[in-house]
This record gives structure tokens, sequence and C-alpha cells, in this order.
């Protein structure tokens, strides 16, 4: 099949990307080539990006877009459904990719925790045993998204000797077969993290959960807390979050993602002592690209057999249109 990587950032991949794609055709989209290059390609492989249906329309061979990752908020579902494209994603749980970034957000947590800047600061004025932490064991977390990404962490957080509070749109009896101590409904966001020392979002970014997080849920936080976010940005009102530092509404944040990326190198954020920041490397590690990697081969087979790709977001009305 041929096989379009739809970034050059895909070339500094490709010592250890390519071989695993030797029994295809492969090509890379640089800056400006895509639509040129798209009517070629069976498979789109995609990284976060903008893809719109203009461009989609001249994939005239094109079967699958296969995003690198999990999060899909840059590509329409519908539009790839209304030109018959299936439209595939890379499950988190399993692929390294929620494991990945589970650990990331409980990096956060000890971080945050041990007061990790004003630590720095005590040992360079050359004093030890100073401040004093706040250990993860026994603390109660709350998880806001009880998906794949969830799952890893409520795994974690278990194995930690944490209480786990879970947070999600709908309800289903496994939460808490994972350790899942008490439960709300997304519409119940403030009651749940009452209480809460750490507060962890793990949502995805879809129309319904932009801005969830907003002035009240920081009110709604005790005042000892902290907020890490390891999903996307958008999922918080930004306003709202800057009156929380600056109000002290809660005792700091630890974010992996951000409201814009990359974000401005002279943005408050990444210089405030109460907010510990990564830029957004909590999936970029060396189990989820193997772990991406493998998927991707695997999907691309099945649909070379004529089999249906997994983690499929239309494969439904893509079948219910083939009837029609």
């Amino acid at each position: 099949m041929n096989i379009l990587f739809g970034d050059k950032a895909f070339l500094r991949l490709r010592d250890s990307l390519f071989p695993a794609f030797k029994e295809h055709s492969l090509d890379v989209a640089g800056d400006g080539e895509l639509e040129q290059k798209l009517p070629w390609a069976d498979v789109l492989v995609i990284r976060p990006m903008n893809i719109t249906k203009s461009l989609l329309q001249h994939g005239t061979n094109l079967k699958m877009v296969q995003q690198w990752g999990a999060g899909v908020e840059g590509l329409n579902i519908q539009d790839c459904t209304d030109l018959g494209i299936y439209a595939c994603n890379i499950p988190s749980r399993g692929t390294g990719n929620g494991e990945g970034v589970a650990e990331m957000a409980i990096l956060h947590m000890m971080l945050l925790g041990r007061r990790y800047h004003r630590s720095r600061e005590k040992l360079l004025e050359g004093k030890v045993f100073t401040p004093p932490g706040t250990v993860l064991w026994g603390k109660k977390a709350c998880v806001i998204g009880l998906g794949n990404l969830g799952h890893c962490l409520v795994e974690r957080l278990k194995g930690l000797g944490m209480t786990v509070a879970g947070v999600n749109r709908t309800y289903r009896d496994e939460f808490f077969q994972w350790g899942v101590d008490t439960f709300h409904l997304l519409t119940e966001i403030e009651k749940a993290v009452t209480g809460c020392r750490f507060v962890i979002v793990a949502l995805a970014l879809t129309p319904e959960t932009r801005h969830t997080i907003g002035e009240s849920f920081f009110q709604a936080m005790d005042r000892d807390a902290f907020f890490i976010n390891v999903a996307r940005g958008d999922i918080v009102e930004r306003e709202a979050f800057d009156k929380a530092i600056q109000n002290q509404w809660i005792a700091g944040a630890g974010l992996d993602v951000f409201w814009n990326e990359p974000p401005d190198i002279a943005d408050p954020i990444l210089h405030h002592p109460l907010i510990t920041t990564t830029p957004h490397v909590g999936g970029v590690t060396d189990a989820s690209f193997q772990g991406a990697v493998d998927f991707i081969v695997e999907n691309i087979k099945r649909l070379s057999d004529g089999r249906e790709p997994c983690s499929c977001l239309n494969v439904q009305d893509i079948n219910r249109r083939k009837t029609l």
C-alpha cells in the first residue's frame, strides 16, 4: 500500500520508523506538499494537525487516516465518514502512550508535593532538610476522565497508596474494578474535587469538554490542593486558571499541555514558582514510539487484508454507508 506521512517531522524518525513499513511504498509530505501528494496515498499518517475536508478531497485513493497518537481534535471524523475514509487513532492503554502520560502526571504530582522549585532554592542557599513536602501515600486524588488514560492513572495511583475519586461523562461498573473508590458524573465535577489533594485532568478534548474547567471549579478545590493537566490545554479556561494561581485558590499546578503549543516563552506560567511545566512530552517515550509503530503496522495490514482497522472512530458509520 502507499503510505504517506503527513509532516516533515516524520523525517527525523526515518531510520527507526521506515524499516517497519518495508512491505509498503512510503513518502513524506514536506511543507506545502500534502495536497500535491495526497492523491497517491492509500493511508495518511498524521501527527496532531488540522486536516480539512477540502484537503481530504484530494485523497482520491485514500482509505484510512491514521492519527499518530490518541488525540484527534484536528481531524473532523464526520468529514472522513462523508468521504468513506476510516479515521483511526492509537489507543492510549497498552501502547505505551497512556502509561507514559500517567507517569508524567505522577511526576508533576511529586514535584509539586515535594516543592521542587523551593527545594532547589534551599539547596543553592546551602541548606538541607528543608522544605518539608507532601507525600502521595494516604492522600486523595481526583481523576477527571476515565478513558484509557484515566485507567492507567487509577492503577498507578492505587499502587502508591492513594484514594481515588473518578469523574466521567458516563458510568461503568468496571471503574470500581480498576480501583476507583468514589465516582461522580462530569456534571458533578465541583463536588468531586472537594477534599482531594491532587486533581488530574485526563479528558479527551471535544466540543463538549472544551472549557469544562472554569472559575467555579478552581474555587471548589481545597486551598492546599494541586491541579495537574496532562490532557489538553483548552479543557481549561485560561483566565480562570490564571485567577486560581494569582489568588492562590490552589497550592500549585503541573502542566504538560498548554493553550498554545509551543507556548510563548515569555508566558508567565513558564516562570511561576507554583507551576511545574514540561513540553507536552508525557506520551513521547521509547515505549510509546514502539507501541505506535506496532499498532500502525498492524492496522495497515488489516486494511490491506480487507479487514476493519482497529481503534477506528467511524467504523460503524462507514459500514452503514456501505449498506445504503
